[in-house]
């Protein structure tokens, strides 16, 4: 029978996840498209014209700027950039005397989190063909764009690696028994509700500009390709027009590489998890963390529904 003590410490644990998690991914997304597209478009010379925020997903920012070659790479890659930018600061900013502390290693934990988010997204856009890596798969050849991806990925790995290395005993520690159980369900819980929140919401609002944003470069030729074959057959049938389709993005497919470095970071964080320690300082989830936990994504979340509604 489970005991009511480890269930509301199971409880407690995820609420902290959850919530680190939600203003993590509220911040990381204000300072990926502001800060780092935004303010990378107002430094070249242009201004902001329209912004999306997601929520509980992704967004985008539209701006104008001198539409030089230059300008295009920095403000396409300005997002990536300055996330990076962030996430190491709050791996590096503390001093080593407070690394030890719950706090410091939940931050070093967000820091390495939002660098992970940043590489995965690079390597996987420049080797697809989507988001912000698409300005890289269209500028370098098939070798490069490989070795950009590869070594994207194999940086996000350790920093999946050390991440999980710094926090995972702590975490582990703020459960009285069948720790590893009880983490397990915390994140599972935690990371689906997010999840959940997420794809729901892109499937509600249905924002056509994100879609094409995200949509991978396979998928853009196999559209055009049937595109200018229904131009030319354009008396086919259904069936035929499916079976078009259907044979143009078997053509097009191409090697799964997000869903390969999906694994290889869920490995590295499986590895660091076991080399994990446990901090000197016993961890403690008091009524007055989660409250400023709860706070701190509470007005995350509202910050991003504001900036969302201000252009809308």
């Amino acid at each position: 029978m489970t005991s009511r003590p480890w269930l509301v410490a199971v409880a407690k644990l995820t609420a902290l996840l959850g919530c680190v998690s939600l203003a993590t991914s509220r911040i990381g997304l204000v300072v990926h498209e502001l800060v780092g597209h935004g303010g990378a478009a107002i430094a070249c010379g242009g201004q902001v014209t329209d912004v999306t925020l997601f929520w509980f997903a992704g967004g985008w920012v539209q701006s104008s700027y001198p539409p030089t070659h230059a300008t295009v790479v920095i403000v396409m890659l300005g997002g990536i950039a300055i996330e990076l930018v962030a996430g190491a600061a709050l791996w590096l900013a503390l001093s080593r005397r407070s690394r030890t502390s719950f706090g410091a290693l939940s931050v070093r934990a967000v820091g390495a989190t939002l660098v992970v988010h940043a590489l995965c997204y690079l390597a996987g856009g420049t080797y697809h063909g989507f988001g912000d890596g698409i300005v890289l798969y269209r500028e370098l050849g098939d070798g490069a764009r490989l070795a950009v991806a590869l070594v994207a990925g194999a940086v996000a790995c350790g920093a999946a690696y050390a991440g999980a290395r710094s926090i995972v005993r702590a975490l582990l520690a703020t459960l009285p028994a069948r720790r590893v159980a009880g983490l397990a369900l915390a994140v599972a819980i935690a990371g689906g509700v997010q999840v959940a929140l997420a794809v729901g919401e892109v499937q509600l609002r249905r924002d056509a500009v994100y879609a094409r944003i995200m949509k991978p470069e396979r998928d853009r030729l196999a559209e055009r390709e049937l595109a200018e074959w229904l131009r030319r057959h354009h008396d086919a049938s259904a069936a035929e027009r499916e079976a078009e389709a259907r044979a143009l993005a078997a053509r097009h497919r191409d090697f799964p590489f997000a869903i390969v470095l999906g694994i290889c970071v869920a490995a590295a964080v499986v590895a660091g998890a076991v080399r994990s320690r446990t901090p000197a300082e016993p961890p403690a989830l008091t009524g007055r963390l989660l409250a400023r936990a709860i706070a701190v994504a509470l007005g995350s979340l509202a910050a991003v529904i504001a900036i969302d509604l201000a252009f809308h």
